[in-house]
């Protein structure tokens, strides 16, 4: 089993291809994408590795044309557009939700442990929100009792306010976020709660390290981005060298600049500030050799010319001493 899971070997799909493709129920199309990730794109290396004859191959590149996940096949017609879908919630009367507490003891339950959690009785519109949850968004029920939780302990840590509860539209505000981010399933909320405490646990040591000293905690923007740093696993002490230069750089803390300056550095490898200045640093220049030692021992030539000199200034003396009488 573990050969199968070999980082060289791994494809990646976005969740919104994989909604599209579960959505749309086509084995055929589901194959053909799968065979276009593997070849990297390349649509004439794609076909012939499924080796399906045309009449199998094209309504599964048309359907994927249709989704918008592959481009539509040479000389065949552009696929219609798919019709827009209406991303309003629909209007719920209080009749309906009446009516789905009557039908659906799950929901009624559902109903009964959120009044709980957010400590009151709910109104019509509590109600249609809930439903709304519920019905229009599909999330299941144990994925709903998470998220109110979540609510309710953001809520109090926002406002540090142990008693404090969340209004029923800040459920479902979130609730949307967490449809849209395919937080759908029991293991994926589970999975982003543990994330998002992991953030909780990091956010006043990064908050610091960027200078947020009179506040706590991050407003949703911050908090966006101090846990894309959390899961690049960035220490504080990184954190803090990116602040310093952001700084110097823009004379103000810029939150989307100093992301880039983390995200290449996480991109390199760095993982220390001793990394970073390494690599900052420019190449250093090679040493220029040593220079060899000058030979100041006098050429044959030189030698020669010395000698002629001596014997010419000795005989020179010889003349002018016989001339002196000496």
């Amino acid at each position: 089993m573990s050969q199968l899971l070999l980082p060289s070997e791994i494809l990646s799909m976005s969740a919104q291809a994989a909604r599209l493709l579960l959505d749309s129920g086509d084995g055929d199309a589901a194959l053909l994408y799968l065979a276009l990730l593997e070849r990297g794109g390349d649509a004439a290396q794609a076909a012939p590795r499924l080796g399906w004859p045309e009449a199998r191959l094209a309504p599964a590149w048309d359907r994927l044309a249709g989704l918008g996940l592959a481009p539509p096949r040479s000389g065949a017609p552009a696929p219609a557009p798919l019709p827009p879908q209406d991303q309003r919630p629909p209007e719920y009367s209080r009749a309906d939700v009446l009516a789905a507490q009557e039908r659906e003891p799950q929901f009624r339950g559902l109903c009964r442990e959120l009044e709980g959690m957010l400590g009151r009785v709910f109104t019509d519109s509590d109600l249609r929100s809930l439903y709304t949850i519920y019905d229009h968004l599909s999330l299941p029920p144990e994925v709903i009792v998470l998220l109110a939780g979540w609510v309710v302990r953001r809520e109090r840590r926002q406002k540090n306010d142990a008693a404090r509860f969340p209004r029923m539209s800040a459920v479902q505000k979130e609730a949307f976020r967490w449809k849209r981010l395919g937080v759908d399933t029991l293991e994926r909320a589970e999975d982003y709660l543990r994330r998002q405490e992991g953030v909780d646990r990091r956010e006043w040591e990064i908050l610091q390290a960027v200078g947020v000293t009179d506040r706590r905690p991050a407003v949703e923007r911050e908090r966006e981005f101090i846990a894309a740093w959390v899961d690049m696993g960035l220490s504080g002490e990184l954190i803090r060298l990116a602040y310093e230069r952001t700084v110097y750089q823009k004379k103000t803390m810029n939150w989307p600049y100093m992301n880039k300056i983390l995200q290449s550095w996480h991109q390199a490898g760095y993982q220390t500030p001793a990394q970073v200045e390494a690599g900052d640093r420019p190449p250093r220049r090679p040493k220029a050799p040593p220079a060899q030692p000058r030979d100041f021992q006098p050429s044959q030539e030189r030698i020669q010319k010395n000698n002629d000199w001596l014997d010419e200034f000795l005989a020179q003396q010889q003349k002018e001493g016989g001339r002196h009488g000496l």
